[in-house]
């Protein structure tokens, strides 16, 4: 197998997605879809929070902030955040298509990401729901304020050139942190060091229907799911089942969450924002609920 050009046509692609995101951005379509987003969202979102949903389209941390500074405000309680946040991550699976499904997973795997975004939206849909419809409930008979500005589409040169360069600058920067351990899973792949993790982790992962691959990818996505993905790519091309790579993902994605992100970046960014009793609840609603429909679906679909 030329892993090299493998390597080389899942680079191209990758950049090609990444400016292509960027000019989206740029050009204000991206503003265009937040705005209906957030039309939705005021059907159950506290009138003091309904920015939130739009904010987690251009940066979850602003969103963040904005909710944080009205509940030490005494603007809102504590459960009118939990609502108005898991209602945004509908948008911020929206924020991910653009800024990171688009440009990697699409130009990667093909359908299957098609199918991988579909089956994480779903989830984030039925969550949207279910808050909503409590929101409606906690909130009828307030009405919110709103303010209405004009998007236009920006279709100026400036703006293209613009967006091609943050797309290429961020695709550089994807490449450094995905070309290493890429290239690291290439050696053992080549090397037999993959049949050595298989004897060492195949007693914990065999159960669930892992092989020696899979557990490669599992173990890599732990630490890096762009890595991992690229795994993903040498499957399709071992012609792996499709709901097999696709239980992987969801697998590794789930670990990756609850071993690594929850307690490197989520927790300390929590921390830094609302009180310690939030803080929790959050990691239970924002990290563990999803990591859990991963892990759960991961497993099912590696043992149909």
């Amino acid at each position: 197998m030329n892993f090299l050009k493998l390597y080389s046509i899942s680079m191209a692609s990758i950049t090609f997605g990444y400016i292509l995101a960027e000019i989206l951005s740029e050009t204000n379509l991206i503003k265009l879809i937040g705005a209906k987003t957030s039309k939705i969202a005021k059907l159950g979102i506290h009138p003091a929070l309904t920015p939130v949903p739009v904010l987690y389209l251009v940066s979850p941390r602003v969103a963040h902030a904005n909710a944080s500074a009205s509940l030490r405000e005494g603007l809102v309680e504590p459960v009118d955040i939990y609502i108005a946040i898991l209602a945004s991550n509908l948008p911020l699976r929206i924020m991910y298509i653009y800024r990171y499904y688009l440009p990697v997973l699409l130009p990667l795997l093909g359908i299957i990401a098609l199918y991988f975004i579909g089956l994480r939206i779903l989830f984030d849909f039925l969550l949207v729901l279910v808050v909503l419809v409590i929101g409606r409930r906690r909130y009828r008979g307030i009405k919110a304020k709103t303010k209405s500005k004009k998007i236009k589409l920006n279709l100026s040169r400036k703006a293209f050139k613009k967006g091609f360069t943050k797309g290429l600058k961020a695709s550089l920067k994807f490449a450094l942190r995905f070309t290493p351990p890429f290239l690291l899973v290439i050696f053992m792949l080549k090397f037999g060091v993959l049949d050595r993790m298989t004897l060492a982790l195949s007693p914990v992962l065999g159960k669930l229907g892992l092989d020696s691959l899979g557990v490669t990818y599992v173990t890599t996505a732990i630490f890096s799911p762009r890595a991992a993905y690229g795994i993903a790519k040498v499957m399709l091309i071992y012609n792996y089942p499709m709901q097999k790579v696709l239980g992987y993902m969801f697998l590794g994605n789930g670990l990756f969450v609850i071993l690594n992100e929850s307690w490197s970046r989520i927790l300390p960014f929590y921390s830094g924002l609302y009180p310690r009793d939030v803080t929790l609840r959050f990691l239970l609603l924002q990290v563990w609920l999803p990591s859990l429909y991963n892990i759960s679906l991961g497993v099912v679909l590696l043992n149909i």
